[in-house]
């Protein structure tokens, strides 16, 4: 963005020059819009936007993305007079160049047309559609009919009838995933229409699309150019791909970007800097956006993905709730649980769904790690509904979890800040914090397949993204737990942790995830090496040189008196004790107090000026300050009479020492990434510092 602002001239424009007047400027302002620059506040892009609106142009790269721009500042300030009036201008301006073939050439005379030119018509036009601007089915119809027409035999495009090439392969799939959208999607699965999209149009363009995406996967393009990056993001996000032809193709389109990149910002992978730094940009904002939703791609056929686009609709619709792109991708069962990024994992269908032991617990460790399945019987199947509520007694087997209907003022229906009036009916099944299993007994998805953005559908899945992310924005691709510092130079020094299960070791593995985390973070910052021995008994023989135990969980419990007797020589014997409420859980909290009192006196606040407060010591950070809390967290502290300033930590002494770190705020479930709507703790980044701080402390030499 400072490159862009730096390259634009006294007039306004940005990075203009002899070849399509106003081309670079629309990329740049475009670019600088999807990067988060608000048109109205910043100076340079309202300079640029303001340029924009008095460019007398006849090209059609430059109208189809100058709509683009105007959509884009909309979204903004909608109410603004003057982008509207020229986004109708740039939206007749396209229609009236559209020739005959159904396609377009460089300006609005020419009657022959090529495939480059045709693709920001089509987005254009598509921009136009999302602010209102309605071109008719006739007009996506006849694109259709083009984009079919001038597909190649091996599933690819080439500029006009020629052969295939990855851009135009780009091209071809980004509009006719356009087209499907705008036109042939306009439908939904149904008992009384089982074959929506298995026959006529809509069949033949999906197959189209599939033939497409192979030739893509197998040719591969050039991720130095700006123009093919711009390209395969638009094809592989519609598609909601992760993988082509096996690659991670934002992956690897990135890597090539970031590497391009000099030292002034440029990213100069396209004809100048300018539009190769815009089409990078939008590559990897668009591109790198959060994964807000996966979709189960699971056994056989296609009964898992009746309903197509069902998430690439609702996450488009969206956009707009979050002010920032948001993505979905499919995944296959089979796929490492790593792969399952989405804090929604969305199953459904009409058959009934068999997962064997793997894929259950694949699935109970997308719960563990985070996440929420929500499942949904395809226009009430009632063979996948009873398969689902199967499956949430495998996944929740040994405990006393059911479903549950959800309660018409459930967080999760409000959670967006605005109550769903007339909510779904929907079950589910909490853990304790949070509910992690959501059983839709209606058919959410027809709605979202169908774009009926004004269904309740759609607002609850708005709650629904907003009670699973607890109202904060989500990490994208190129976020990550490790500081930008660089790391502590690696040492012989170990820190050895494990964790307490106590009342049958139900919480034991909820911790397993914070240290999963945890344990990339201690080394960047200590140097040292941790290592995780698990949920262990309180035992003298388990105990047996554990530096570090760690305690956490969402419901009350005791301890026997052996165990207790165990817990006592280990802080006897110099071992120290991390204890914290999973989400803040009030009777965890209350419970670990009494039983920490009851054997070690009462607790005091960590003074400030303490080591582990102060953190003087390698890998150490001062927790006196930059200390962030939620909102309930906050609260709570208010109420208490206190202030939500710095670390918020009690100690347990023995022998003068602190040995029993308690907590009766979050930090396990923020440090895990495991977001519970409502949760009294830190932030996720306050967590993971305050615990190293911790463990720094504790780590010895190897």
């Amino acid at each position: 963005v400072l490159f862009l602002k730096r390259a634009q001239g006294p007039d306004g424009s940005i990075g203009e020059d002899a070849y399509a007047g106003g081309g670079p400027t629309g990329l740049a302002a475009l670019a600088m819009l999807a990067a988060g620059v608000h048109p109205v506040s910043d100076p340079q892009l309202a300079r640029a936007l303001k340029w924009l609106g008095t460019l007398e142009t006849d090209n059609t790269y430059v109208v189809g993305i100058r709509a683009n721009v105007w959509e884009y500042a909309l979204r903004k300030q909608p109410d603004n007079a003057t982008w509207r009036k020229a986004l109708w201008l740039d939206a007749e301006w396209l229609l009236q160049a559209m020739n005959d073939h159904g396609a377009w050439r460089y300006n609005n005379r020419s009657q022959d047309f090529d495939n480059s030119c045709s693709q920001y018509g089509v987005l254009g036009l598509w921009a136009a559609a999302r602010a209102g601007f309605d071109p008719g089915d006739g007009f996506w119809g006849k694109v259709s009919a083009h984009f079919q027409k001038v597909q190649n035999e091996d599933g690819g495009w080439g500029y006009t009838t020629g052969g295939s090439t990855a851009n135009m392969a780009t091209a071809g799939l980004a509009s006719l995933f356009l087209v499907f959208d705008m036109h042939h999607g306009k439908q939904a699965y149904s008992r009384a229409n089982p074959r929506a999209f298995k026959e006529g149009a809509a069949a033949e363009v999906l197959a189209r699309l599939e033939r497409g995406m192979t030739w893509l996967g197998k040719a591969g393009g050039a991720n130095t150019d700006g123009y093919y990056l711009y390209g395969i993001e638009r094809a592989g996000v519609a598609s909601g791909r992760k993988y082509l032809g096996g690659r991670d193709w934002f992956r690897e389109g990135a890597l090539a970007a970031l590497k391009a990149q000099r030292t002034d910002g440029s990213i100069p992978t396209s004809r100048t800097p300018v539009i190769g730094t815009a089409f990078s940009t939008l590559f990897m904002v668009y591109g790198g956006a959060p994964v807000a939703f996966n979709k189960l791609e699971y056994g056989p056929g296609q009964d898992w993905n009746l309903n197509p686009r069902d998430l690439a609709n609702l996450t488009a619709h969206l956009w707009s709730a979050y002010e920032a792109p948001l993505n979905w991708n499919s995944v296959r069962i089979d796929a490492k649980v790593s792969e399952f990024e989405a804090p929604i994992l969305f199953i459904s269908g009409t058959e009934a769904a068999k997962f064997d032991k793997a894929g259950v617990a694949k699935l109970r460790a997308y719960i563990q790690r985070g996440g929420t399945i929500l499942a949904e019987p395809t226009d009430g199947a009632a063979a996948f509904k009873a398969s689902m509520e199967t499956l949430a007694d495998q996944l929740f087997d040994g405990t006393d979890r059911a479903l549950e209907a959800l309660p018409i003022d459930h967080p999760i229906f409000a959670a967006n800040g605005r109550p769903t009036k007339t909510p779904p009916a929907v079950r589910g099944i909490s853990d304790g914090s949070r509910m992690v299993f959501l059983l839709s007994d209606g058919y959410l998805s027809g709605a979202w397949q169908m774009n009926e953005t004004v269904d309740a559908a759609f607002s609850f899945a708005n709650g629904l993204l907003a009670y699973v992310t607890d109202r904060q924005q989500m990490p994208g691709k190129f976020q990550r737990d490790l500081p930008t510092s660089a790391a502590e130079p690696a040492r012989d020094a170990v820190l050895t942790v494990a964790r307490v299960a106590v009342d049958g070791g139900v919480d034991a593995e909820t911790g397993a995830q914070a240290w999963r985390r945890l344990a990339p973070y201690v080394t960047h910052e200590t140097g040292a090496t941790v290592t995780d021995r698990g949920a262990v008994t309180l035992s003298p023989e388990a105990l047996k040189g554990v530096q570090l135990l760690h305690l956490t969980g969402k419901q009350a419990f005791i301890l026997d008196a052996q165990q207790a007797k165990a817990l006592t020589a280990f802080v006897a014997g110099g071992g120290t004790v991390l204890v914290d409420a999973w989400g803040g859980s009030d009777p965890f909290a209350k419970a670990a107090r009494a039983v920490l009192t009851g054997l070690f006196g009462a607790a005091t606040r960590l003074d400030p000026s303490a080591p582990m407060v102060a953190g003087r010591y390698e890998g150490g950070v001062d927790l006196t300050r930059d200390v962030r809390f939620t909102l309930p967290a906050r609260r709570a502290l208010l109420a208490q009479g206190q202030r939500a300033r710095g670390q918020q930590l009690e100690v347990f002494a023995h022998d003068g020492r602190p040995a029993v770190i308690f907590s009766a705020l979050d930090l396990s479930a923020a440090a895990a990434g495991v977001s519970i709507f409502g949760a009294k703790g830190y932030r996720p980044a306050s967590a993971r510092r305050v615990i190293t701080n911790v463990a720094g402390l504790l780590v010895k030499p190897g």
